[in-house]
């Protein structure tokens, strides 16, 4: 199932797609589900309210009994088109407006192999034996056909195409075989970049920072992991203003999320609305291409199986 959040009457609700046409609200479609079964009307508001909330970050919370509702909701929603709502018909927002916490890898060679090679210089050891990354800012998204403001202080603006996997179970020390059992599904995630400044703090042997945390893209939604079946082979791509700068496919990933999830979980807990970032699919990023985003590009970033993530740039 596709896991979205929209803006209804200045305020942001979380949905379902269904049938790919249709956004069933997953406060009131609950509602009005269980109303059609012929229960108590005021416990099934109140009902629907604490397993199902209006915010995404919340219904990921709620954990497998939220999920199978909504998966009932999908069905019933086939057969009252009149209480759903056209998904070209309403703005969506990033699926999450807030995280639990962000942490994005390094895990295409290629992309790491282009930087180290830009540098004259040849990929650490250390980046084969553990999965590096860093903390963003959970709370800076952006959905699909949003705006994203230009940083002030940066005259060097990037994108960068990535896969987000969204984490929906608490856990600590996690095998790597049962590391997929704590993935609820993916997203596209751009890792918007102020590589002046990126590259500024990182000369420092700290960061990035201010080179990331104003803008991150997510979306258009969450497709769960059993739609999504293998990341390894999905075709992904990137165009500016109509122009590809890359049409690949996910193909060499040093680290797995399964690998990410159990480094990560060793003696800290991960927890539901984490957000695991895949890093750069290799050559899906300006700097990968030896060129930069200009005020007023439109970055079109697509991934096999979950869709098309639209963004402009604008000062």
């Amino acid at each position: 199932m596709k896991l979205v959040s929209y803006l209804s009457q200045g305020r942001v609700r979380s949905g379902v797609i269904v049938d790919d046409k249709y956004i069933a609200d997953l406060n009131n479609s609950c509602y009005e589900f269980y109303l059609e079964r012929g229960e108590d009307e005021i416990f099934v508001e109140r009902f629907c309210n604490a397993l199902v909330p209006s915010d995404m970050l919340g219904v990921i919370q709620a954990g497998e009994r939220a999920m199978e509702l909504i998966s009932n909701l999908i069905g019933w929603g086939r057969n009252r088109e009149e209480l759903l709502l056209k998904i070209d018909e309403v703005k969506l927002k990033a699926p999450l407006q807030r995280a639990n916490t962000v942490r994005d890898f390094l895990a295409f060679r290629g992309h790491v192999e282009a930087s180290y090679k830009r540098r004259g210089q040849q990929i650490p050891e250390e980046w084969f034996k553990i999965p590096i990354y860093y903390k963003g800012d959970p709370a800076a998204f952006y959905g699909h056909m949003e705006n994203v403001p230009w940083p002030s202080y940066s005259n060097a603006l990037d994108f960068e195409l990535e896969i987000g996997a969204i984490v929906y179970r608490k856990g600590v020390n996690i095998e790597k075989r049962k590391a997929r059992d704590y993935i609820l599904g993916y997203t596209i995630f751009n890792d918007f970049s102020a590589r002046d400044i990126q590259m500024r703090e990182m000369t420092c042997l700290l960061g990035p920072a201010k080179g990331k945390d104003f803008a991150n893209g997510l979306g258009p939604w969450i497709v769960t992991k059993d739609e999504v079946g293998e990341i390894k082979g999905l075709r992904a791509y990137a165009s500016v203003d109509g122009e590809k700068w890359c049409d690949t496919k996910a193909e060499d990933m040093q680290w797995s999320f399964e690998d990410m999830i159990s480094y990560v979980s060793q003696d800290e807990y991960i927890r539901p609305g984490d957000i695991f970032g895949s890093g750069t699919i290799s050559g899906c990023c300006g700097l990968d291409n030896g060129r930069l985003l200009r005020p007023g590009s439109l970055v079109e970033l697509y991934i096999e199986k979950i869709g098309i993530l639209v963004n402009r740039v604008v000062k």
